[in-house]
């Protein structure tokens, strides 16, 4: 089991194996109590929301299953 503070600052990469950014901050399903939603910091200020759905694996870093083409 990982602690929520361990995620914050890990480096996240795409499917392409391209850098994204790192993770900023997470969103709750209050009722469940399940991390719905990484925010990924992109840049200086832009951050984007990406769904723990499209997550592949994380360790030292965060591997997802999509392109970040298809990041918003």
């Amino acid at each position: 089991m990982m602690k929520a503070s361990n995620l914050f600052g890990l480096e996240v990469i795409d499917s392409d194996a391209r850098s994204v950014g790192t993770v900023h901050d997470l969103e709750l399903d209050e009722k469940n109590w399940t991390v719905t939603t990484l925010i990924i910091k992109t840049g200086f200020i832009k951050k984007v929301m990406v769904s723990t759905q499209a997550i592949d694996k994380i360790g030292d870093k965060v591997v997802l299953k999509i392109a970040s083409a298809k990041i918003q």
